[in-house]
């Protein structure tokens, strides 16, 4: 058997384990302030439509898998400098205040609509898993897969990736519904690679979907009962 074949099927292997039931879904940081026109990241020169355009998708994969898994979360990073490390204030301040993410503005806020089952969780950090509360919120729940979207992707994307990966459960992305600023789109690839080497698994937002509509289905073309 070949490399790449074998890694098909240690893939395909992971995905037939996923339990709707037991799947969480976390929307990173779509945020004024990285995915709007008029927010920080687009006031400082960056062109931010493909953060826009991701976000775009997502509110409509949203439509469609609400009601399909017990959790969906959506995050919202704050930079609250009482709540940074002395080396994030090194990197993220200017003057004393933060560039980006500061609480209590327009930009800080989500780009998208929660619907009112959603979760909405605030983060200090680039993880979404520093947030205690969202990580009760999984064991409570018995979740054993978390599959992310959202933005930076080779930011806080990987940041949770890799945290997720690290504390134990099924890291999926969705590498349809992930993006970054044009100017990062480099580094937007590198990270859906390296999640895929060693993280987790990187798939389409349809397939995911085909996922949770025919799990038996998927299971029972990999030989599993």
């Amino acid at each position: 058997m070949s490399p790449k074949a074998d890694w098909n099927n240690w893939r395909e292997t992971v995905l037939a384990k996923v339990d709707p039931r037991r799947t969480a879904l976390a929307i990173i940081d779509l945020q004024n302030d990285f995915c709007a026109d008029w927010g920080a990241l687009a006031l400082l020169g960056s062109d931010v439509s493909p953060c826009r355009e991701a976000a775009n998708r997502i509110t409509k994969f949203l439509s469609l898998v609400r009601e399909k898994i017990p959790l969906v979360a959506l995050f919202r990073l704050e930079y609250e400098v009482g709540k940074l490390s002395t080396a994030q204030q090194e990197r993220l301040l200017r003057d004393g205040r933060p560039v980006i993410c500061a609480p209590g503005t327009p930009g800080c806020e989500l780009f998208i609509r929660p619907e009112p089952g959603d979760r909405v969780f605030t983060k200090h950090r680039y993880s979404a898993f520093t947030n205690e509360a969202f990580r009760q919120v999984l064991s409570d729940l018995s979740i054993e897969t978390v599959v992310v979207a959202g933005v930076d992707t080779h930011i806080c994307v990987e940041g949770t990736v890799r945290h997720g990966y690290d504390l134990g459960y099924r890291m999926l992305v969705l590498g349809d519904l992930v993006a970054t600023r044009k100017s990062e789109i480099v580094r937007h690839e590198h990270t859906l690679t390296l999640c895929e080497r060693y993280f987790g698994v990187v798939i389409e937002s349809v397939r995911f979907l085909e996922m949770l509509t025919a799990p038996a289905r998927i299971a029972s073309s990999l030989g599993s009962t």
